[in-house]
């Protein structure tokens, strides 16, 4: 009987083993796989996608390609989704007139905010101003250069709709500013004022 007993603890012994052994593997591939982002602990998703177009690179020593895209769902259905991709080559040769067009409605917070509000669903006037915070003419100046953008639609009684280039750049900022602004803390600020205000005390004095 105790022999009995212990081979049903080895078999259980196996199988915790064999499961273990399972998710070695997987962390390993997983591993791998974030290895090929730009960053260490890139999301699977995101290697995934550079492995595949790092297949397509052309064959020639230097290469490269640039992309961006999204998918958006609502109520379980895939509501909006976009995907681009271009060789290095081709975007360089891009315009700086073009990208500063495309990027200049898009440096004021106060525009960021209309669009975030927007890519909720359509809004009056009113509503924007509500939820905004921002009121008569400096609402109306901001949706204005919103709308010669071509991010914003308006509709029939003061409506207004974020058009799909305005979601797609939205997004597109909001997940660059993610991945490359670097958040600072309070003690970092507050040790940087201190630093520059010794250094200015120590020209004064010299």
């Amino acid at each position: 009987m105790a022999l009995s007993r212990l081979e049903d603890e080895l078999k259980e012994l196996r199988k915790e083993l064999s499961k273990i052994a399972k998710e070695v593997e997987k962390l390993k591939t997983r591993r791998e796989q974030t290895s090929l982002g730009p960053y260490p602990g890139s999301p699977e998703p995101s290697a995934s996608l550079i492995r595949v177009l790092a297949e397509r690179l052309p064959d020639k020593p230097d290469a490269g390609m640039a992309f961006f895209g999204g998918i958006q769902k609502k109520n379980g259905k895939i509501k909006s989704s976009y995907f681009s991709g271009h060789d290095v080559e081709s975007i360089l040769r891009c315009s700086p007139k073009r990208v500063a067009k495309l990027l200049s409605p898009l440096s004021s917070e106060q525009r960021i905010l209309i669009l975030k509000t927007l890519i909720k669903g359509d809004r009056s006037s009113s509503e924007l101003s509500r939820e905004t915070g921002l009121e008569g003419g400096q609402l109306y100046h901001h949706l204005k250069e919103l709308a010669l953008a071509e991010y914003i639609e308006p509709k029939e009684r003061g409506i207004y709709s974020l058009t799909e280039k305005g979601r797609m750049a939205l997004l597109t900022v909001l997940a660059m500013a993610c991945t490359l602004e670097k958040r600072i803390t309070p003690e970092e600020i507050e040790a940087t004022f201190w630093e520059t205000g010794k250094e200015e005390r120590t020209k004064q004095t010299d």
